[in-house]
């Protein structure tokens, strides 16, 4: 398998560290992989208008690693992320338009680029039990 891309929130709080779930759930024994992490991770792609300079610093990233690693795939990895508490009218979003968002966001960065594979990807981890919902293309 080639290299991966996966972009992802950065909180390293138990329940929500995305981090320690895809090291242990979604990657192949050994596999190196690229991240963007941040927090917020890709949701700012679904409100570009609202994260105006975010997205556009993580449009560049993705396109740098497109660009100059290849990634085999893109990964977006979204969860019921904090960081849309920082904006009052994102603050209301319901569990499933953050689901919405992951979605979005794909057919966003799809539509940029055509030939890329990207996968979407929720966290619904319940307890102990690391799981992903995942999203078709």
């Amino acid at each position: 398998m080639g290299l991966r891309l996966f972009f992802h929130c950065s909180d390293p709080r138990d329940r929500a560290d995305l981090e320690t779930k895809i090291n242990a759930v979604l990657l192949a024994p050994g596999e190196k992989i690229n991240r963007i992490a941040v927090y917020g991770g890709p949701i700012v792609l679904a409100h570009p208008i609202v994260f105006r300079e975010e997205a556009n610093t993580m449009l560049r990233q993705i396109n740098f690693a497109i660009e100059n690693f290849y990634p085999e795939e893109i990964v977006l990895v979204g969860h019921d992320c904090g960081f849309y508490s920082t904006v009052l009218s994102l603050a209301k979003l319901t569990l499933v338009d953050k689901k919405r968002d992951i979605i979005q966001i794909r057919k966003t960065l799809a539509h940029r680029h055509p030939q890329q594979p990207i996968k979407a990807l929720f966290d619904v981890t319940q307890g102990e039990q690391v799981q992903f919902e995942h999203f078709a293309a």
